[in-house]
C-alpha cells in the first residue's frame, strides 16, 4: 500500500503513515502526483522588431539626447526609452497606453510611429 499524500510505502496495517503522518482511511490506489498547472506559455521572441518600430527606437534616442540638456525630462524620457527597446527585443506587446505616454511625453513622431506599426503587438 501507498500513502495518497506522500507516495511511501507503508505497511498495509497502518493506519498513518510513518513518513508524513497522514490518517489513512482505507487502502489507496498507487500514488499520483498531485495536480500541477501547465507552464505558462510566453510570448516567443520574434526574429527582428518591425522597422517602424526600430524608426521610433532611432527618435526617442534623439529625443532624449536633445532633452538631456535640461536634465528633468531624462526622469521619464530614459526609462520609457529603455521599456520601449525591451519589449520589442522579446517580442512583447507595447500597450496603446504606453504608446501614447511615448507621444505624449517622450517624442511626437516615435509617438506616431508606434502608434500606427500594427505589427508591434
Amino acid at each position: 500500500m501507498f500513502c495518497k499524500f506522500c507516495g511511501k510505502e507503508i505497511p498495509d496495517s497502518s493506519k498513518f503513515c510513518p513518513e508524513c503522518g497522514s490518517k489513512l482511511d482505507a487502502p489507496s490506489a498507487p500514488y499520483q502526483a498531485p495536480y500541477q498547472a501547465p507552464a505558462p506559455q510566453y510570448a516567443q521572441p520574434k526574429a527582428e522588431p518591425s522597422t517602424l518600430a526600430t524608426v521610433a527606437f532611432v527618435f526617442m534616442i534623439i529625443s532624449t539626447v536633445v532633452s538631456g540638456f535640461f536634465l528633468i525630462p531624462l526622469a521619464w524620457m530614459l526609462p520609457m526609452t529603455l521599456i520601449f527597446k525591451k519589449k520589442i527585443d522579446a517580442g512583447l506587446p507595447v500597450g496603446t497606453g504606453f504608446k501614447v505616454c511615448i507621444l505624449l511625453f517622450v517624442s511626437t513622431i516615435a509617438g506616431i510611429l508606434t502608434l500606427c506599426d500594427d505589427k508591434t503587438p
